[in-house]
């Protein structure tokens, strides 16, 4: 064997293990690899450095400056809400719905933007349905995967294999020109974890009562509140719907305080007794547990929601709770904040002080303010996060920012007119899409929905580098005769059956590389080979790549190769064998489409 050969094998096998075992960390690995391909000889510094300049790359960092945007302009939001309306508590629907939305969108955007998205709303939507997370979210996170298959740009790995293909035979993939294969593989995700996976999941319904919900906030302790604060979500047909506080009791006869109700997005003060409560409403309610337990045994179509957030990564809650702290020479000094008409103005309530080290819980808003007085506020989530105390208050507990900013909600409309504009200048072939994305990258800047620091922030430089890093190896494969060598192997193991079972061959070992490393890694080291070996088979090459891409998008079966299925892990309580035992069967599905579905494509 070529001493060229074995020294590309080696380096790879050598990336390969430290890729499984995380020693250094992937995208150090990748340079690493770049660097030791070019000293070794194997490739020029120009063709290590082709990489960084592939359309691929800039095209997988230009879309997620764009998806950012999306985001920061509230349009996943907007979209996460109507689902959130359409399933309603209905719970058939709900595995239904958000795992072909979670892979509908993930066609189109960012798999992990998708699923970040999707997991507090799943979480939220399970709630209200008394359903185990468990049940959704990983079904959502796979679904996601797969639905990644509907286009060109759904994942970075997509990318990648047109690249090499166009590179090594001259042609390419239209914008949807697999999208039935990934059409078929969204449906079939679905059902199959709609029928089977649900099945073969844990059931980690979080138990109410548990210690495990989002858990108190420190800041509770420090100011001595007696009365903890939770929230309670009613149920279409309760029968407290349409009637006063009074009425129900919650205060004389429950010994409970009502703070502040979520109405269709809207935050509103209790003011009194008189208020009353409508379906759906959000009440975040001041008062001990047992109370809370007692006042929900004596009415229906409630849903205990558990403890206000304190900053949970993943929460159902609605409100949260932050602190500021009144610095020396601020304007607000000897003035009470309802002199300041504080809540009107933010959303916010001031429940409890902090002033000569101790609490004061009673008529908070009501005192005058002094310098170094804390202030414990409590809101909606949306008003917290958009709260800026600068420059009468200083932040001493401060929430995260906020994914969708109040300020930037009205640009909703264009970052979706440009996205779409994205698409179909790309689908049309009018440009590139590495034109077509930079070109909306700099509209989303230009437009004010991402400033250039934050757009430059959005862009994932581990995984740009990763990829522009590994890049290389395609080319030193196919220039040392390894991908030609490995080709062989496959056609002699797989080939003497036909070219569907060699399809199959490069499809399985895919699948078996991207479950330890980044799917766009799996995909640079498996696509010289397939398109080896439809040259030596005389076949599609098309097919053969396809079948690359239809693999690398199956990392699921360990929650370590792509980042969406380690999202999950933690707010579904996952264990590793959950993956492998949910996985395992769509994974056999998954071989079966493309042993099926590309050959009646794309003809062998």
């Amino acid at each position: 064997m070529d001493l060229n050969i074995i020294l590309i094998l080696v380096i790879l096998g050598i990336a390969v293990l430290f890729f499984i075992f995380e020693w250094i960390r992937p995208d150090v690995v990748a340079v690493l690899v770049l660097v030791t391909l070019t000293v070794t000889g194997i490739i020029t510094p120009e063709e290590a450095f082709s990489g960084f300049s592939s359309n691929a790359v800039i095209a997988i960092a230009a879309l997620l400056v764009i998806g950012a945007g999306l985001v920061r302009s509230g349009v996943v939001r907007w979209m996460s809400d109507q689902l959130g309306r359409i399933v309603s508590d209905r719970k058939g629907f709900l595995l239904v719905v958000t795992t072909g939305s979670a892979g509908l969108l993930s066609g189109f955007i960012n798999i992990v933007a998708a699923v970040s998205i999707f997991i507090p709303a799943v979480l939220r939507m399970a709630h209200r349905c008394r359903v185990s997370p468990s049940k959704l979210l990983l079904p959502m996170a796979v679904t996601s995967l797969l639905g990644a298959n509907l286009t060109l740009i759904g994942a970075s790995h997509n990318l990648v294999v047109d690249s090499l293909l166009r590179e090594t035979t001259q042609e390419s993939f239209g914008f949807f020109e697999f999208t039935a294969v990934g059409a078929v593989l969204l449906v079939v995700s679905v059902l199959y974890s709609l029928f089977f996976g649900r099945f073969l999941l844990p059931d980690n319904h979080k138990n109410d009562n548990e210690a495990d919900l989002p858990s108190r906030d420190d800041v509770i302790d420090t100011y001595a509140l007696n009365e903890r604060l939770w929230e309670i979500l009613i149920r279409p047909k309760s029968d407290v719907v349409g009637k006063p506080l009074k009425e129900i009791g919650m205060g004389k006869q429950h010994g409970l305080s009502p703070i502040m109700v979520i109405r269709k997005k809207e935050a509103l003060p209790v003011e009194n007794e008189e208020f009353q409560l409508q379906e759906k409403d959000v009440v975040a309610v001041g008062g001990c547990e047992e109370r809370i337990e007692d006042f929900m045994e004596n009415h229906e179509g409630l849903v205990f929601m558990g403890q206000a957030d304190g900053h949970e990564e993943f929460s159902w809650s609605m409100f949260e709770l932050v602190e500021i702290v009144v610095p020396p020479r601020s304007a607000v000094i000897d003035h009470t904040l309802r002199d300041l008409d504080f809540r009107e103005d933010t959303g916010l309530t001031c429940i409890a002080l902090w002033r000569d080290n101790r609490p004061f819980r009673t008529d908070a808003r009501d005192r005058n303010l002094k310098g170094g007085d804390a202030l414990l506020l409590f809101g909606a989530k949306e008003r917290v996060r958009n709260f800026k105390p600068e420059p009468d208050f200083l932040w001493l507990r401060k929430p995260p920012e906020e994914e969708a900013p109040l300020e930037l909600r009205h640009l909703g409309p264009i970052a979706a007119a440009i996205f779409a504009a994205v698409i179909i200048s790309a689908a049309l072939g009018w440009v590139s899409i590495a034109v077509a994305a930079l070109a909306g990258a700099a509209l989303i800047i230009l437009t004010g929905i991402l400033g250039p620091k934050l757009a430059y922030k959005e862009v994932n430089w581990r995984t740009v580098v990763l990829i522009g890093g590994m890049y290389p190896v395609g080319v030193a494969l196919e220039k040392t005769g390894a991908a030609g060598r490995m080709a062989d192997l496959l056609v002699a193991w797989g080939g003497g059956y036909g070219p569907v079972y060699a399809l199959l061959a490069v499809a399985f070992l895919t699948v078996c590389l991207t479950q330890p490393m980044h799917n766009a890694v799996a995909a640079l080291i498996m696509t010289p080979v397939a398109l080896d070996v439809a040259k030596a088979m005389d076949s599609n090459p098309k097919a053969f790549a396809l079948a690359v891409i239809i693999g690398a998008s199956a990392s699921f079966l360990m929650p370590v190769g792509h980042p969406a299925p380690l999202l999950v892990q933690k707010p579904g309580r996952y264990r590793n064998r959950d993956y492998f035992y949910f996985g395992i069967g769509l994974g056999a599905i998954l071989l079966g489409v493309v042993a099926g579905i590309i050959p009646l494509l794309w003809p062998l």
